[in-house]
């Protein structure tokens, strides 16, 4: 029984053709980024429909993610790309869970967590080529040396990432890259072999691909949205989430008539208005109030009035027999119609990414597998 008159799909096809579409674009092993419960689609039903396309290493931004990994795939290489604590490392060295390193002191906590618990802990080095967040510059090559030295230790990787591969001109993206391989080769003159490279994401898969090396990082193309307007939208990539609720409520109001708080809409005529259960409780941002769009019947709906924290009001008066029940399409298909991620994020002034990781875990996901009715 559905709880909710709000729910989101997430088509478990779609996320296996999206990666087969990657896949093509590089001869590199593809390590898919599943970190913010893989973008909102959820983070244990993605990891397995993705091991049974060939992945063997996922990426998460934090410990707790990789923990949730490992406690169902043990097997899985996991790597936490994003910042771990230092009394983070007895865990990651007792689960086998590689870090990215970016401060001496990390390696130095590992190092002495593997040391006592008799195990080689592996590590990628994070590099610092122009995002100017987090990573080793030029000035620190003698520090990775250090960590090289330090016992227990295997550094089997080392990466960087782009501040601009998603957009048409890389010319910063190939600075950072020569920024990278020159480094790469001083470590390796120096005696320091590392045998994994990894720089590309979504955007350099499909548009840079001097920088695969032997690891790449799908992340939002997995999920069926562009990386930007100037990056994948010729890739034939498809949105794996729709979301959608039920109407709870139609009414009519006359001219003059005003809806929901602050009374920033009033009717210009007798208009018919259709509440949802939905609201920026649930992922919906307030900033589209008298703005977004739905669907309903195919058609496309005005949010009027300011969206509530569980509630939202839709103009339908030119949409023949809505009634409560109906299903209306926040992000995804109805009939010709189509809203995507990127659609709304356009509204918002903000990029695809945030819509579909801001949808909140109240929001039930249902998973749909077409496979598994064959």
């Amino acid at each position: 029984m559905r709880l909710r008159q709000v729910w989101a799909e997430v088509n478990l096809q779609t996320l296996r053709e999206n990666y087969f579409k990657l896949q093509a674009y590089t001869q590199s092993e593809m390590m898919p980024i599943v970190k913010a419960d893989a973008y909102g689609h959820g983070l244990i039903p993605v990891v397995k429909t993705l091991i049974a396309c060939g992945a063997r290493r996922f990426g998460v931004a934090r410990l707790e993610e990789a923990l949730e990994i490992k406690e169902v795939f043990p097997e899985l290489t996991v790597m936490v790309i994003g910042a771990t604590d230092l009394e983070q490392s007895d865990t990651l060295v007792r689960e086998g869970i590689i870090p990215s390193i970016f401060q001496l002191s990390q390696a130095q906590a590992l190092s002495d967590a593997a040391v006592k618990q008799n195990q080689t802990a592996k590590l990628h080095i994070k590099l610092d080529t122009g995002m100017n967040r987090i990573g080793f510059r030029e000035a620190d090559l003698a520090k990775i040396l250090k960590i090289s030295a330090l016992p227990n230790l295997f550094i089997e990787g080392i990466f960087t990432h782009f501040a601009t591969s998603d957009q048409s001109d890389l010319s910063f993206a190939r600075e950072q890259l020569k920024r990278f391989e020159g480094l790469y080769a001083k470590l390796k003159s120096s005696g320091l072999k590392i045998p994994i490279r990894h720089a590309a994401n979504s955007a350099a898969i499909l548009q840079f691909p001097e920088s695969h090396f032997e690891l790449v990082r799908p992340g939002i193309a997995l999920y069926g949205l562009s990386p930007s307007a100037q990056v994948g939208g010729n890739v034939g990539l498809e949105p794996v989430m729709s979301w959608k609720a039920k109407v709870s409520n139609v009414k009519s109001i006359k001219t003059g008539e005003t809806v929901s708080y602050g009374r920033t809409f009033q009717a210009a005529y007798p208009t018919c208005v259709a509440t949802i259960p939905v609201g920026y409780a649930d992922g919906l941002r307030r900033a589209l109030s008298n703005h977004g769009e739905m669907l309903i019947h195919g058609k496309r709906s005005m949010m009027i009035g300011r969206v509530c924290m569980d509630q939202t009001m839709l103009e339908v008066t030119k949409i023949k027999k809505v009634n409560v029940g109906d299903v209306v399409t926040i992000l995804g298909k109805d009939g010709y119609e189509q809203i995507t991620a990127t659609e709304m994020a356009d509204w918002l002034g903000t990029i695809s990414y945030e819509v579909i990781c801001g949808i909140s875990k109240r929001v039930p996901r249902i998973y749909l597998d077409p496979t598994e009715n064959n």
